[in-house]
């Protein structure tokens, strides 16, 4: 698979399985790469690598949730093409619900679960006020705050300049775009931090509209970036929700 939407750090033709990986805003596929030694030989993981990022970081980022899934649903028979699971922590968990829904409306295969990471529904507005248009100085002040920008980043003139216009598109998708409340015939599972105040129980709890099976709690110690602070467990729990179907 060359396909550069796509990146798959240990190619299984083998596989049974593949695990689909959306990251959050501003997050590239290197985020789940520790992952791929100790999943099971039947499952391949694909992490999903939109442009502003990795290999693809001088191609301007999505602005808009509508393009971005107009750009996954062109590789609509590869998502397809054999069972599978989608995993997304924050946006990437909005990004997975959205594909699903665009599967679901053309009638074609679906990923067999969505686990839902670090998110809000989303159908349901952010209840923060929007920063992504916010002036250098205090947009960089917001991105500290919420401790998921690396600090070499923060701290590198050069490296934000770089950064930054990824870092302002995928936040204007995150705090923009809501969803369609509709519920999709396959499970979703729900992973959340203890200590994250962006997203509130009654929000985790949300997702439950957007399932008609019951949906699954797993409760994280962390804030919103539980993912890479309970790496190991979020990891450990994600194969184990990808092995129990």
């Amino acid at each position: 698979m060359t396909n550069k939407l796509f990146s798959i750090p240990k190619p299984n033709p083998y596989a049974t399985l593949r695990l689909f990986c959306f990251p959050y805003a501003g997050g590239a596929p290197s985020i789940f790469m520790p992952w791929v030694n100790d999943l099971p030989a039947h499952i391949e993981l694909v992490a999903v690598q939109l442009p502003g990022r990795g290999s693809r970081l001088t191609e301007p980022a999505h602005t808009t949730m509508q393009a971005m899934i107009e750009e996954l649903m062109s590789q609509q028979s590869f998502f397809t093409q054999k069972p599978c699971i989608f995993f997304g922590h924050s946006l990437g968990s909005r990004i997975a619900y959205e594909l699903a829904y665009n599967l679901f409306q053309a009638n074609s295969s679906m990923p067999l679960k969505i686990i839902a990471s670090g998110s809000r529904a989303p159908h349901l507005k952010s209840n923060k006020r929007p920063f992504y248009d916010l002036p250098h100085d205090e947009f960089v002040a917001e991105l500290k705050s919420l401790n998921g920008t690396p600090r070499e980043i923060l701290e590198h003139t050069e490296l934000m300049e770089l950064f930054l216009p990824l870092l302002r598109a995928d936040f204007e998708i995150a705090e923009c775009y809501q969803a369609q409340s509709n519920a999709l015939p396959i499970p979703i599972d729900v992973l959340y931090g203890t200590d994250d105040v962006d997203v509130t129980p009654e929000q985790i709890d949300a997702w439950q509209s957007l399932s008609a099976a019951p949906i699954t709690k797993h409760a994280f110690n962390g804030d919103h970036f539980f993912i890479n602070t309970c790496s190991d467990k979020v990891k450990s729990t994600v194969i184990q929700l990808s092995t129990d179907l």
